[in-house]
């Protein structure tokens, strides 16, 4: 479904009078001055360690002043940090902001508007001028990024911003052109803050603030926006929906609705409605737009004869939309791709409002999401986490990712909203994804995968990925012990399966895996619970652009739980997760543990050197045992296996695994009838 919001030219129809105005091309200072004490609107920023900016005269744009500000901290920014205070708090009407940037190349800038005439409470938006040329426009420390362009280097631009906090619509005009609109999560503005980043580099002249309040007049209906789709699969009837914003100061009590395809023209007479100031109205007309086959279909929707009177502003009153009629079109999922780790103090305070979002848009539910999500939980900043294995590393490489927390939709940044969300959401789909996963045993996986293209996507890989709905983990450092839709394994690989997906093509993927449960470490693929605890999500990516095409969400049926057994081991019983231990109680397990702790006491095994290269030893003490040793890769596979016959005293066996590949195998070495366990890295 498209939405095409109006964007409004509103600064705006009504007389008023400025009540804030404030502008400085610096050339009333003398060079060296400092600002903050030289104009009482300018102040430094109230905290320990900030420092005013001198005003100099080595670059300007107007005049021969200007104000220059650098940062040299390893870490951080500053000390320069100076505010422009607007005296109040400006949430309602026009707000206009316009500056002249000088950036020396590679370098970057910075600014930023306080919500709260205290200053330090609460940050509204952030603009970030990066040392490679992008600019974007954020909240929470770029935590959300609204928008983002870029900007050149080495020479003066100019950043302009029109902001209409009455309808929270924030424009920004670099060089007099329009880069984009956003709405605002914070809408609301006290104060500007130029605070230099660390290697920033950049010069400012010409600063330029206005507010102007809102003072409607008389008649002045908006088509704020019109809800149609982009694309429909024929046969279809469309509705023709969406909102009237009554902007002006009459109450609204009749209007006619109309729509036209260039050939026929539908109206409603809209009466007996009630539409005060700011409030609006959701329509949808009453003639549908109808398509038998494929075509095109350009309509035009307007609203007319306000209260039978005229419009001060008749420019804002209609809308345009093409429609097109294709063979096949579904409902898009977006796939966010988050970033994480239990040892990320950031991680901990953004990942909680994260999942209220995607818990509101029914986060992997089968049949019902609105949005999908997998999760990587990355090895770093701390000593690891638990669920890190090298499909998380493949991802984390893929997309360049530095740091954490790290949302991606659809491949690309994300400024994790409900309205990201919903442009996602009104992308058309070309793809028509179908799978089946079925589990054996409760160990065993297999998912079979087919992806029908109607669009030409001749470069495309196609990936599984086995998903766990939520577990609990305690061993983090970060305060974290929930976590919900982690990624434990993709199939074959994070590197997914290439597929021509050209028009009219369709691409089979057949893949299977042994998983193990419980005793999740790093580097494994093991499952925290059980198979039915986890979905699998398929999602096929553009390779070139990175961009995620589109995605779905599997239920597993079958088997999907695992029948307890224990192990005994040096530590005790364990359940291998397998269904495969030796004791199908662990009461057995226990009874028996005892003497076979003791007995290989006596054995003495030692692995040396763990990790290993491409050799390595076994030291044991056997006495007069038939000894067999086995190597199982961490699917289960066994991919060695020696028998050594009867040993007795103290032995060396050396062992030879330059043909393995690097990863954690499992080595288990018989004496007669006892098996003892052992885990292996090879480097």
């Amino acid at each position: 479904m498209k939405k095409i919001a109006l964007l409004l030219s509103l600064f705006s129809v009504f007389t008023v009078n400025a009540q804030f105005s404030f502008t400085d091309d610096f050339e009333s200072y003398a060079v060296g001055d400092y600002i903050a004490t030289a104009d009482t609107l300018w102040v430094v920023w109230p905290a320990a360690g900030a420092e005013d900016v001198q005003v100099t005269d080595n670059n300007a744009f107007s005049g021969s002043n200007s104000i220059y500000l650098n940062s040299t901290a390893a870490t951080g920014g500053g000390p320069q940090d100076v505010v422009l205070e607007f005296g109040e708090l400006f949430d309602e009407g026009d707000f206009m902001f316009s500056a002249n940037f000088y950036v020396n190349n590679n370098t970057g800038g910075y600014f930023n508007f306080q919500a709260e005439t205290t200053i330090g409470e609460t940050w509204s938006m952030d603009c970030f001028m990066n040392d490679d040329g992008s600019i974007e426009f954020s909240t929470g420390g770029g935590g959300t990024v609204f928008l983002e362009s870029t900007y050149p280097f080495d020479t003066w631009f100019n950043l302009t911003m029109n902001i209409n906090l009455t309808l929270n619509h924030w424009q920004v005009i670099i060089d007099n052109q329009t880069v984009g609109t956003f709405e605002n999560t914070i809408n609301q503005v006290a104060s500007f803050n130029l605070y230099p980043l660390s290697g920033n580099q950049y010069y400012i002249d010409d600063v330029s603030v206005s507010h102007e309040p809102f003072n409607p007049v008389g008649i002045n209906a908006i088509l704020s926006d019109l809800n149609v789709p982009s694309y429909v699969q024929f046969p279809a009837d469309i509705d023709i929906s969406g909102t009237v914003l009554n902007y002006g100061a009459e109450t609204i009590e009749s209007m006619d609705i109309v729509w036209t395809d260039g050939t026929d023209t539908y109206t409603d007479n809209i009466t007996g409605v009630s539409i005060a100031t700011l409030e609006t109205y959701d329509f949808t007309h009453s003639d549908q737009l109808s398509f038998t086959a494929a075509d095109t279909a350009n309509i035009t929707v307007s609203i007319e004869n306000i209260n039978s009177g005229t419009d001060v502003d008749d420019s804002n009153n209609s809308l345009s939309s093409e429609i097109y009629s294709v063979e096949f079109v579904a409902q898009r999922l977006p796939l966010y791709e988050h970033f994480t780790s239990n040892t990320c103090g950031p991680c901990a305070s953004f990942n909680p409002g994260f999942q209220t979002l995607l818990d509101a848009n029914d986060v992997n539910q089968i049949g019902n999401a609105k949005v999908a999500c997998i999760k990587y939980q990355v090895n770093w900043p701390g000593t690891g986490d638990q669920s890190f294995n090298e499909d998380v590393g493949t991802r984390v490489s893929h997309y360049g990712v530095s740091g954490v927390p790290s949302a991606h939709i659809d491949g690309t940044t994300t400024s994790s909203s409900q309205d990201e969300i919903d442009e996602h959401r009104n992308m058309p789909s070309f793809l028509d994804i179908t799978a089946t996963a079925v589990a054996t045993d409760g160990t065993d996986l297999a998912v079979d995968v087919s992806v029908s293209s109607y669009y030409d996507y001749p470069n495309t890989k196609i990936h599984i990925a086995v998903v766990e709905n939520v577990y609990n983990n305690t061993a983090g450092s970060n305060g974290e012990t929930e976590f919900h839709q982690v990624m434990r394994k993709m199939l074959p690989s994070a590197n997914g399966t290439s597929a021509d997906l050209s028009n009219g093509n369709t691409t089979t993927v057949f893949e299977s895996y042994t998983f193990a449960m419980g005793n999740v470490t790093q580097n494994s693929f093991r499952i925290w619970e059980d198979l039915s605890n986890c979905v699998v999500i398929v999602f096929v990516e553009d390779q070139g652009t990175k961009e995620v095409l589109d995605s779905r969400v599997f239920e597993i049926t079958g088997n999907t739980t695992v029948t307890p057994t224990w192990e005994c081991q040096a530590t005790g019983c364990v359940d291998p997760g397998t269904g495969e231990g030796e004791y199908s109680t662990l009461a057995d397990c226990e009874a028996q543990c005892v003497s076979d702790i003791t007995f290989w006491n006596a054995i003495d095994i030692k692995l040396m050197p763990n990790p290993a290269q491409d050799n390595f030893s076994i030291e044991l003490n056997p006495s007069s045992q038939n000894v067999l040793v086995s190597i199982y890769s961490i699917t289960g596979k066994r991919v060695s296996e020696f028998d050594y016959g009867s040993l007795q005293g103290k032995q060396t066996i050396p062992m030879n695994i330059s043909t393995l590949q690097s990863g954690i195998y499992t080595v288990k070495i018989q004496l007669d009838n006892e098996v003892s366990v052992h885990k292996l890295i090879k480097k």
